[in-house]
């Protein structure tokens, strides 16, 4: 279990995504286990905790990349109910930033 874990996380860290994220680290625009609330047309509200948001520059402007790490070997029946929940966190950031977000399901 070890070794898969180890190889996991390797995995994960030399994702270009996160290579993106870290360059956004150095500018200060990156966000770990951030917790995130957003009340619902409903008026329900709904909460959670993003596992990675960044902001990157770019030639439409300043874009927030919310991700959400699973570790199931196979989405599956799985993939609706994850892509909802990223889409939550993507229009909890949006608003509460004011610029655009966009959300990624990242399998480690």
């Amino acid at each position: 279990e070890i070794e898969a874990a180890v190889i996991a996380v390797r995995a994960a860290l030399g994702h270009p995504l996160l290579r993106r994220a870290a360059l956004s680290q150095a500018a200060g625009g990156l966000r770990r286990e951030a917790p995130v609330l957003l009340r619902l047309d409903d008026g329900s509200l709904a909460d959670g905790v993003v596992d990675l948001a960044f902001r990157e520059e770019s030639d439409d402007g300043p874009c927030w990349t919310v991700v959400d790490f699973k570790t199931d070997r196979e989405l599956g029946e799985h993939r609706a109910r994850y892509a909802a929940q990223v889409r939550l966190y993507v229009d909890a950031i949006s608003r509460a930033t004011a610029e655009p977000a966009r959300g990624m399901l990242l399998m480690v």
